[in-house]
């Protein structure tokens, strides 16, 4: 059989591009090399927040993908809920900051609500009254249980009879050969196709290391971790902190952010790119996180594997800062890799005319990954350059 579109990894990415591939009627070949999904896709927070997006492009993405996760939920309703992000002030020069950013959101119809300190105790009873002195509210913005969105996700893609899935297959070379593109697996099988898609997510050494192993490119690490379930405790939702407010990109766009003072904290804090956030999970269990390490795509041996406990001891010192819980016994903590692209945000490159790499989406693939690869698909069966999914069509 020959296919319309191989792709290789099935990460948020890959799997949203064989989604799109086959609502456009296409034979689709979408091959992992697990069993089931387990890099940046799932060690994360599921959290879906366009509001932290950069305004225009990054935004208007994630917004088309909450639609996108949208037409899912009914497949999944227990992995994908609709609990909005709150983002909360320490002090009122972040407060102004919100203020601004609401204001912002209404002139582009993104809907927003400012609450009072009190208003967001009322929403999440734990918030230290120290700490919160303000806040703002998506009620439109989602979040998931990722491991099971794409256990659901994966079934559904299984179940179309347009698509072939090939699970704990690793490729080890797609090429163009006489009759199109051949991707080459580690079985020894070779696969036929129209055109290649590769999401590789933070594998940059495995195909192609001469495109994706450059110094525009950089792995991440982060840090999380989950505590044990409570049982009365409740955080409905996506919340997000001061640091936070000071580290995503929507906010650096309100006039009084270059205002703001530095933050009474421990310098490593920045050093390590730790902010804080947390979501609470179905079992009452909350994970908290998370921190940021880089290294070079150019030297893949330097990323390790270690977590690093004065990391963890720095998170949990602030997160007690901002939530009054009965305890902070941790069940779990876990790393999470990405790979990201420093210059435009996202890797799109054809390594040949009918070849093409998705890649280095950074933090942000799992709240702009489905409107993109929309995108990225509509293009490639266009003909139109990758570079094209860049700009804003809003």
């Amino acid at each position: 059989m020959k296919f319309d579109i191989a792709i290789v990894g099935a990460g948020v990415l890959g799997s949203f591009a064989a989604y799109h591939a086959l609502k456009s009627g296409k034979k689709v070949l979408l091959i992992d090399a697990s069993t089931k999904s387990h890099g940046a896709t799932v060690r994360n927070f599921g959290q879906i927040v366009p509001s932290g997006m950069n305004l225009n492009l990054w935004r208007n993405l994630g917004r088309r993908s909450l639609e996108l996760y949208g037409e899912l939920t009914s497949l999944m309703p227990d992995a994908l809920k609709q609990q909005g992000s709150l983002y909360v002030a320490s002090c009122a020069e972040e407060t102004s900051i919100l203020e601004e950013m609401h204001e912002i959101n209404c002139e582009t119809d993104y809907t927003s609500k400012l609450l009072t300190p009190t208003q967001c105790r009322k929403r999440i009873a734990p918030l230290a009254q120290g700490y919160c002195h303000g806040g703002l509210l998506y009620p439109q913005e989602m979040s998931s249980e990722s491991t099971l969105m794409m256990k659901y996700f994966w079934k559904h893609l299984d179940d179309e009879a347009n698509l072939h899935f090939k699970k704990a297959t690793p490729v080890i070379a797609v090429e163009e050969v006489h009759s199109g593109i051949g991707v080459r697996c580690s079985t020894g099988e070779i696969h036929l196709s129209e055109r290649a898609l590769i999401c590789c997510g933070h594998q940059l050494s495995h195909l192609f290391p001469h495109l994706l192993q450059t110094k525009k490119m950089q792995l991440s690490k982060l840090q999380m971790l989950r505590t044990q379930p409570f049982e009365k405790i409740k955080v409905p939702g996506n919340l997000l902190t001061a640091l936070t407010i000071r580290r995503y990109e929507a906010f650096k766009s309100c006039p009084n952010y270059k205002n703001l003072p530095k933050p009474q904290i421990d310098p490593d804090y920045k050093k390590l790119g730790i902010h804080l956030l947390f979501r609470q999970s179905a079992d009452g269990s909350l994970i908290i996180g998370d921190s940021h390490e880089y290294f070079s795509a150019l030297d893949s041996g330097t990323l390790d594997y270690e977590i690093r406990q004065e990391i963890n001891t720095l998170i949990m010192a602030e997160a007690k800062r901002i939530l009054n819980l009965p305890h902070y016994n941790i069940a779990r903590a876990w790393n999470g890799y990405y790979s990201q692209e420093n210059n435009r945000g996202i890797f799109l490159k054809s390594a040949a005319e009918h070849i093409h790499l998705v890649t280095g989406i950074g933090g942000k693939g799992m709240t702009t990954g489905p409107a993109l690869m929309e995108r990225v698909v509509k293009n490639i069966f266009e003909e139109n350059p990758l570079e094209e999914c860049l700009i804003d069509e809003y």
